[in-house]
Protein backbone atom coordinates (compact mmCIF):
# COMPACT_ATOMS: atom_id res chain seq x y z
CA UNK A 1 0.00 0.00 0.00
CA UNK A 2 1.18 3.42 -0.88
CA UNK A 3 0.86 6.25 1.63
CA UNK A 4 1.25 8.73 -1.21
CA UNK A 5 -2.27 7.98 -2.40
CA UNK A 6 -3.71 8.82 1.01
CA UNK A 7 -1.73 12.08 0.91
CA UNK A 8 -3.16 12.81 -2.56
CA UNK A 9 -6.70 12.30 -1.25
CA UNK A 10 -6.06 14.63 1.67
CA UNK A 11 -4.74 17.28 -0.74
CA UNK A 12 -7.81 16.80 -2.95
CA UNK A 13 -10.10 17.17 0.09
CA UNK A 14 -8.27 20.32 1.16
CA UNK A 15 -8.76 21.71 -2.35
CA UNK A 16 -12.48 20.94 -2.31
CA UNK A 17 -12.86 22.52 1.11
CA UNK A 18 -10.96 25.62 -0.04
CA UNK A 19 -13.19 25.84 -3.11
CA UNK A 20 -16.58 25.13 -1.55
CA UNK A 21 -16.41 25.95 2.16
CA UNK A 22 -16.38 29.75 1.73
CA UNK A 23 -19.58 29.56 -0.33
CA UNK A 24 -21.54 27.59 2.27
CA UNK A 25 -23.87 29.10 4.84
CA UNK A 26 -23.64 28.03 8.47
CA UNK A 27 -26.77 25.94 7.95
CA UNK A 28 -25.33 24.21 4.90
CA UNK A 29 -22.12 23.43 6.77
CA UNK A 30 -24.10 21.96 9.66
CA UNK A 31 -26.24 19.92 7.24
CA UNK A 32 -23.15 18.52 5.50
CA UNK A 33 -21.56 17.53 8.78
CA UNK A 34 -24.79 15.88 10.01
CA UNK A 35 -25.21 14.09 6.69
CA UNK A 36 -21.66 12.77 6.75
CA UNK A 37 -21.69 11.85 10.45
CA UNK A 38 -24.93 9.94 9.99
CA UNK A 39 -23.47 8.09 7.00
CA UNK A 40 -26.12 9.73 4.86
CA UNK A 41 -23.78 9.54 1.91
CA UNK A 42 -23.89 5.78 1.79
CA UNK A 43 -25.48 4.25 -1.30
CA UNK A 44 -29.23 4.18 -0.93
CA UNK A 45 -29.22 7.02 1.61
CA UNK A 46 -27.56 9.81 -0.33
CA UNK A 47 -29.25 12.81 -1.88
CA UNK A 48 -30.79 11.96 -5.25
CA UNK A 49 -29.73 15.15 -7.00
CA UNK A 50 -27.05 16.66 -4.80
CA UNK A 51 -25.80 20.19 -5.27
CA UNK A 52 -22.52 20.34 -7.20
CA UNK A 53 -20.39 20.93 -4.10
CA UNK A 54 -21.98 17.96 -2.36
CA UNK A 55 -21.47 15.82 -5.46
CA UNK A 56 -17.76 16.72 -5.42
CA UNK A 57 -17.41 15.49 -1.84
CA UNK A 58 -19.51 12.39 -2.58
CA UNK A 59 -17.24 11.50 -5.49
CA UNK A 60 -14.12 11.90 -3.36
CA UNK A 61 -15.45 9.74 -0.54
CA UNK A 62 -16.81 7.12 -2.96
CA UNK A 63 -13.40 6.76 -4.61
CA UNK A 64 -11.59 6.64 -1.29
CA UNK A 65 -13.94 3.99 0.13
CA UNK A 66 -13.57 1.90 -2.99
CA UNK A 67 -9.79 2.12 -2.81
CA UNK A 68 -9.72 1.26 0.90
CA UNK A 69 -12.43 -1.38 1.11
CA UNK A 70 -12.66 -2.97 -2.32
CA UNK A 71 -9.18 -2.68 -3.80
CA UNK A 72 -7.29 -2.42 -0.51
CA UNK A 73 -4.88 0.07 -2.05
CA UNK A 74 -5.27 2.40 0.95
CA UNK A 75 -4.47 1.56 4.53
CA UNK A 76 -7.42 0.80 6.78
CA UNK A 77 -8.56 3.98 8.48
CA UNK A 78 -7.71 6.31 5.59
CA UNK A 79 -11.36 7.08 4.85
CA UNK A 80 -12.04 7.76 8.53
CA UNK A 81 -9.09 10.19 8.55
CA UNK A 82 -10.61 11.92 5.50
CA UNK A 83 -13.98 12.13 7.24
CA UNK A 84 -12.41 13.67 10.31
CA UNK A 85 -10.53 16.20 8.17
CA UNK A 86 -13.78 16.99 6.34
CA UNK A 87 -15.66 17.63 9.59
CA UNK A 88 -12.82 19.77 10.96
CA UNK A 89 -12.72 21.73 7.71
CA UNK A 90 -16.42 22.52 7.92
CA UNK A 91 -16.65 23.21 11.63
CA UNK A 92 -13.32 24.94 12.16
CA UNK A 93 -12.43 22.45 14.90
CA UNK A 94 -8.70 21.75 15.44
Amino acid sequence: MDGRRADELHVELAGLLAQHEPTLTEGERADLVRLEEGYGWRPGRRPVRPAPQIADFLDLFDRAEQEEITYRTLEAGTVEELRNAFRRGLTGAP
